[in-house]
C-alpha cells in the first residue's frame, strides 16, 4: 500500500453491498405483485445479504485500522522532516477524505446491525 494512492476500496465494495441489500430489502417488503416463490427466493436473499454486509465490516474496520496507521506514520516522517509541508498537505486530505468515506461506512453499517437485531425474526435463513 502506497500512503499518497491509497484508496478506500473496501468501503466502496460495501456501499455497493449495502445499496444491493437495500434494494432487494425493499423488493421484498412492498413485493411488487410477484409470486410466492420469488418472495421466498428475495426473502433469502435478504437475509444472507444482510449478514454477508454485516460480515463485510469486517474489513471495513481493518482498513480503518490501515488508514489509522499510514495517518500516524505519515505524521511522524512530517514531524521529523523527511516530507515538505506541501506533501503533508496534499496526503494529509487525501487520508481526511478516506477516513470520511470509510467512518461513513462504518456508521452505516452500525445502523444495519440495529436493524438486524431489532428485526431478528425476518432475518430467517
Amino acid at each position: 500500500m502506497r500512503s499518497s494512492k491509497f484508496t478506500p476500496y473496501l468501503s466502496f465494495i460495501g456501499f455497493g453491498l449495502f445499496i444491493l441489500t437495500l434494494i432487494v430489502h425493499l423488493s421484498f417488503r412492498f413485493r411488487l405483485g410477484l409470486d410466492e416463490g420469488s418472495l421466498m427466493l428475495l426473502s433469502v436473499a435478504n437475509a444472507v445479504l444482510l449478514v454477508f454486509t454485516l460480515l463485510w465490516g469486517i474489513f471495513g474496520a481493518v482498513e480503518f485500522a490501515l488508514l489509522w496507521r499510514e495517518n500516524k506514520r505519515i505524521r511522524t516522517r512530517f514531524e521529523r522532516g523527511r516530507m515538505s509541508k506541501e506533501e503533508y498537505g496534499k496526503q494529509a486530505k487525501r487520508f481526511k477524505t478516506s477516513f470520511v468515506i470509510n467512518i461513513s461506512y462504518l456508521v452505516i453499517l452500525l445502523f444495519q446491525l440495529g436493524y438486524v437485531i431489532m428485526n431478528w425474526d425476518e432475518v430467517d435463513i
